[in-house]
């Protein structure tokens, strides 16, 4: 009994075994099948191409617009419209004050003629400069000339010329104080002593001879060194040593004359008295005479550092001259430049005379501040504008990384503010990520469809910007724009701004592709040249 019953327990086990298996097998081929719906599911759903859009947000501009501009510089006279008034092409909006126009023209002049007389000025200090830097460059060769034959003179020449004036002026000097003792005494004694004053008046006039022949080897020796000037100079202070020891010997013949008077009772001895203070006084004078003399050769032949010396600063003073002429000819260039910048402003000035009336650049409604009596405006500076709010537009501000994908044509739905619904397509883009309306805060421009009345210009908007079709696969992984991959610009001008006024006024789809094709013509040049 035992070993068929357990026969029998083995064989259901094996079953149960081969059924569990084939149970694992079958749940297995469940998740396998569950797995692969799941896949084809997520698979079609990136592949399908569903709807995409782009947000943005932004606001109703007019479809035309313009700045004005005051052709002429000036201060307002006359307001004649103000912000909001409606006004046509070529409508005064404001006038200009003819007389600031006739002073600013009378100014012009007088600053180009101020400026003119500045360049005779500077012109006149140009010549005499250059007739200083000839003298200085004939005291640059002098000085180098003086100072090489300076070389050549023993200085030992000064120092005998010293000498014999130190002889006669030693001679000049007894002979006075001898008088002056002789005067001293009584008459009899006077009568008894002994005058030697023939023998020192031949000792001064000795000394004073040789003095003079010594001045003139000295004269000569000057000569040399710096030429004849220096001679002429020298020469001069000898001219003023002779009269003075002219005086002086003078005085000592008339005193030897009248000392023998006076010893006869003929003239009393006060004239010899005043005689021989006066030739104390000439003494004295001759006695600066021989000091001047000897100074004046020792300047003019001077040590070879005082003449290096000299030959240094006359070289300064020539570069002093040449700086000044530099410093000059720059101040001329810059007057120049000055008379050329003031030639131009009378030009203006005559250009802008007579244009006192600031006009409205195309028919629409005056926006911006308006101008006020006494205002100053300048030339070609935009002091307001005119939008024509006939036809109205959307300006959109779009991300960075949304604006590769907004291609013109795209529908666009937007809503306002107050809830007003509107629709349109896009016309215009920034050409390339990245970039910028000049002045503006947006980069996408909407042409609105239908009746708009009753849309406020300026009024903000939300938007939402149709761009296709497209999978999430296709968005993953297909190519990447390449214009994303271009050079990055910053600004572009404003297509809806009227930059003729002058024109036909086309419609804005015209106006607008002719501006794109251009910034896309420049941008590739640019590109295709980096």
């Amino acid at each position: 009994m035992s070993e068929p019953s357990h026969s029998s327990e083995t064989a259901d086990t094996r079953e149960l075994e081969e059924f569990d298996e084939e149970a694992l097998r079958a749940r297995r081929r469940q998740y396998g099948l569950a797995a692969a719906a799941i896949a084809i599911v997520a698979a079609a759903i990136l592949a399908f191409p569903w709807q995409a859009h782009v947000q943005a947000s932004g606001r109703i501009a007019p479809e035309r617009w313009a700045r004005v501009h005051s052709e002429a510089p000036g201060v307002v006279r006359e307001v004649t419209r103000k912000s909001g008034d409606a006004v046509e092409a070529g409508e005064v909006i404001a006038v200009l004050d003819y007389d600031e126009q006739r002073d600013a023209l009378e100014a012009a002049r007088l600053a180009a003629e101020r400026e003119r007389q500045k360049l005779a000025d500077l012109d006149l200090r140009l010549h005499e400069n250059a007739i200083q830097r000839e003298g200085a460059d004939a005291v640059v060769n002098l000085a180098r000339e003086r100072a090489a034959a300076a070389e050549r003179i023993d200085g030992s020449r000064i120092e005998r010329l010293d000498s014999f004036a130190d002889a006669t002026l030693e001679g000049v000097r007894s002979f006075t104080t001898h008088v002056r003792a002789e005067l001293s005494m009584n008459r009899s004694a006077r009568a008894k002593a002994d005058f030697n004053g023939e023998a020192l008046y031949r000792k001064v006039r000795d000394a004073s001879e040789g003095y003079s022949k010594y001045a003139a080897t000295v004269a000569d020796n000057l000569v040399e060194i710096g030429g004849p000037e220096p001679g002429r100079q020298f020469s001069s202070e000898l001219e003023d040593l002779h009269f003075s020891y002219a005086l002086a010997d003078h005085s000592m013949e008339d005193i030897l004359e009248k000392r023998a008077l006076v010893k006869q009772g003929l003239v009393p001895a006060m004239v010899l008295r005043e005689l021989n203070v006066q030739l104390e006084r000439e003494a004295l004078e001759l006695a600066h005479g021989f000091r001047a003399v000897s100074g004046s050769a020792r300047t003019l032949l001077g040590s070879r550092a005082e003449q290096n010396e000299r030959v240094r600063g006359a070289e300064e003073s020539r570069q002093l001259l040449a700086s000044e002429s530099e410093r000059i000819e720059a101040q001329r260039a810059g007057v120049v430049s000055e008379i050329a910048t003031a030639d131009l402003a009378v030009r203006a000035a005559e250009r802008h005379q007579g244009k006192t009336a600031i006009r409205a650049p195309i028919r629409g409604t005056l926006a911006g501040e308006s101008l006020s009596q006494f205002d100053a405006v300048s030339a070609n500076t935009a002091v307001g504008t005119v939008e024509d709010t006939n036809r109205l537009v959307l300006k959109l501000r779009v991300n960075e990384t949304d604006a590769r994908r907004i291609k013109v044509g795209q529908t666009v739905y937007a809503r306002t503010r107050s809830g007003r619904a509107l629709h349109g397509s896009v016309v215009w883009s920034t050409p390339l990520a990245g970039q910028e309306v000049r002045d503006q805060a947006w980069n996408v421009l909407i042409e609105l469809e239908g009746v708009n009345a009753g849309v406020e210009l300026g009024e903000k908007v939300a938007a939402s910007i149709d761009i296709g079709r497209r999978s999430l696969l296709g968005r993953w992984f297909g190519p990447s724009d390449e214009v994303a991959a271009l050079p990055r610009f910053a600004f572009v001008d404003d297509p809806t701004e009227v930059r003729d006024p002058t024109g036909d006024g086309s419609a804005l789809g015209a106006a607008v592709q002719a501006q794109l094709a251009s910034e896309r013509a420049s941008v590739r040049n640019e590109v295709d040249a980096n």
